[in-house]
């Protein structure tokens, strides 16, 4: 739980600086450093990344009355509707969730990689 914390506040921050890929960096260096096994990994990738994106999504199309992530709802042939905001809320958050999940996994893997190096080389 508190590697989902650290990921959101850290990407939260780093985000509003840099580009939007910082997420999958601050979620392989939070794995690297805090993850337990590979599904807690995941775990807390997708859904750190995942309540972020959905959050400042809201965020941003609240105010408008969701006009644009309606029209691209539009764009994506999704039946006409006033819920086409509601579906590519969650397309954005699935998008972000699978960046934070297999950057995290993959930081996860690669500190386990080491790790056992240094078993190998004291044996």
């Amino acid at each position: 739980m508190i590697l989902i914390f650290i990921i959101i506040i850290l990407s939260l921050l780093l985000q509003l600086l840099l580009p939007w890929w910082i997420v999958a960096l601050v979620a392989f260096a939070g794995a690297w450093w805090k993850a337990k096994t590979a599904g807690h990994a995941f775990t807390s990738g997708f859904f750190a990344i995942f309540l972020l994106w959905i959050a400042m999504a809201l965020i941003q199309s609240v105010p408008n009355e969701n006009l644009l992530a309606n029209r691209v709802g539009e764009m994506f042939r999704l039946p006409l509707g006033s819920l086409n905001w509601a579906a590519m809320l969650l397309v954005t958050g699935i998008i972000g969730g699978l960046v934070g999940g297999i950057s995290a996994l993959a930081g996860f893997y690669s500190s386990m990689s080491l790790k056992s190096d240094r078993r190998l080389k004291r044996a």
